[in-house]
């Protein structure tokens, strides 16, 4: 790593047009952001093409950047099923629950899934559950951390201890002040250069890029049980047989409910751009994992590494000029950033909207609507935002073995729990509150039981769901998803008035007061 001095030299100026760049987006941000609800969802703030480049950066984490090409230098071919299942899941998920989210979200002026769900259900209840158990969301935070970590360290020359704390106060520099508008608009930078970091990979794969003879070399110099003919291994719990695979499949279709994601659906202009917002996003989604054929290029060329994580920096720094080195790891190192930007304002939504304005407010008698309680939890929402970046940043100074399987660790829950009530409460009208909350409990247990008891250490479990979380999640979805449809059939709907407001609300005449009506008309 002859060329690492310069690598260093010119990504330290790389950085610093960065930081100028997303303290000037977080400037606009703040100038945008004048109420709770600002902060919270940019409401109706951005158009289909700005926001499907957020929203496909928020998907494609520092996981998709670092992660599963970590997966794929450890584990061969086979990490291109995670790496091209998963976005197929959260896509199909999203044309499920995209639009009622947004409709329902604005008659209602919900600020978060949590929020959204317990106006869905007029249960608070339910609002609270789920507000608790979206605080899991911290394990992803925390795996974004550490991948930004890694990237100062391989292509800054900063410590790894170092760089985590820096890559803290990137995150506070724009989002303390401009909340979701911020978080927008720099994912929606940080998407673009998203997509020229993953064609360059893949023409780099494809042509066998220091290697002679394309990828059909790189393929020859892999391990044989990591070529492109092997496809399961019983020793590997996330690829231990297709029904593992499959399962893959089935939990990233839940992953479109976690709140750091269903948040950005508040934020387009209208429903009338939903069409045009779920295509764009999902064609961008789709190619951007394809970044995992970095880890395997790096694998075949021998590539020798303390942390699998870091395998595509070290990919450019072994390959191209210092120059374009630097700039690439600046530009991976912002997609991570875009991913956990958007995971701070989710949770801070959750102790400033879902515990304070939606849960702690009512109970001492005072109108979420109020101004007053507005004030407060904008700043309960900026107050949050800074605990949870220090917090999490703590949490990393031992850096995890594998990125992919962290983020999982926390989300999979979140995935089980919110299945039922979210996606059959989407086009199942008659869904009842008990069905949701039944179906949330029973998946929320199902999922500590086979896959979080066998990681906090409390029992063995049973292979490969005791270490495998996609499987675990799917199962937990399934059931969520099952319970919440027959719990249905036996027990008393929601009233009919509140079913109009949610579906039918040109029965009601006009939207629930005090919340912001929809831009734009319906399709």
């Amino acid at each position: 790593m002859a060329q690492g001095g310069a690598v260093s030299t010119w990504g330290w100026g790389f950085l610093v047009g960065y930081i100028v760049l997303i303290a000037g987006l977080g400037y606009l941000g703040y100038r945008r952001t004048n109420s709770q609800d600002d902060y919270a969802t940019a409401r109706g703030g951005f158009g289909f093409l700005t926001l499907a480049f957020a929203y496909a950066a928020t998907v494609a984490s520092g996981s998709t950047f670092m992660g599963i090409p970590a997966m794929a230098y450890g584990m061969g071919f086979k990490a291109g099923y995670y790496a091209m299942i998963y976005p197929i899941g959260i896509y199909l998920g999203m044309l499920f629950v995209a639009r009622i989210t947004k409709k329902v979200g604005d008659r209602f002026g919900s600020q978060s899934v949590p929020d959204f769900l317990g106006d869905r259900y007029q249960s608070p209840l339910l609002r609270l559950l789920a507000a608790l158990l979206a605080l899991f969301l911290l394990f992803y935070v925390m795996a974004q951390i550490a991948a930004a970590g890694w990237m100062f360290d391989t292509i800054l020359g900063l410590e790894y201890d170092i760089g985590i704390w820096f890559a803290g106060g990137l995150l506070l520099l724009y989002l303390t002040a401009g909340g979701a508008h911020a978080d927008i608009l720099t994912d929606a930078v940080q998407g673009a250069i998203m997509v020229g970091v993953t064609l360059l990979i893949v023409v780099m794969f494809v042509t066998g890029w220091g290697m002679e003879g394309g990828m059909t070399a790189v393929n020859g110099a892999l391990p044989t049980d990591m070529q492109w003919n092997t496809h399961t291994d019983p020793a590997n719990p996330t690829f231990a047989s297709w029904w593992v695979i499959f399962l893959l499949f089935i939990a990233h279709i839940g992953f479109t409910a976690l709140p750091h994601l269903g948040n950005k659906f508040f934020a387009i202009k209208g429903t009338q751009y939903m069409k045009k917002f779920m295509t764009v996003s999902a064609v961008i989604g789709m190619a951007l994992p394809l970044m995992f054929l970095g880890g395997i290029l790096g694998r075949a060329q021998g590539i020798q590494l303390e942390n699998p994580d870091a395998i595509v920096p070290m990919l450019f720094v072994e390959n191209l000029p210092a120059v374009v080195a630097a700039f690439l790891g600046v530009a991976i190192l912002s997609a991570i950033i875009s991913t956990a930007d958007g995971l701070i304002i989710a949770i801070s939504q959750i102790f400033a909207n879902d515990l304070y304005r939606k849960t702690y407010a009512p109970w001492r008698g005072r109108d979420p609507n109020d101004d007053a309680v507005n004030q407060r939890a904008l700043w309960i929402s900026r107050i949050a935002t800074v605990f949870v970046t220090l917090g999490s940043v703590a949490a990393v100074m031992t850096p995890p073995e594998y990125l992919a399987i962290l983020l999982w660790v926390g989300i999979g829950g979140i995935i089980a729990g919110y299945g039922g009530p979210y996606f059959v409460g989407a086009f199942r009208e008659n869904t009842s509150k008990v069905a949701a909350l039944s179906g949330f409990s029973l998946a929320f247990v199902v999922y500590f039981v086979i896959h979080l008891g066998p990681q906090f250490g409390l029992y063995e479990g049973w292979y490969p769901y005791n270490e495998n979380p996609f499987a675990s999640s799917a199962i937990g979805f399934v059931i969520s998803c099952v319970t919440t449809y027959l719990v249905s059939k036996f027990t008393e709907p929601l009233p009919a008035s509140h079913l109009d407001e949610v579906f039918r609300p040109e029965r009601k005449g006009t939207a629930k007061s005090g919340t912001r009506s929809e831009s734009g008309a319906d399709d």
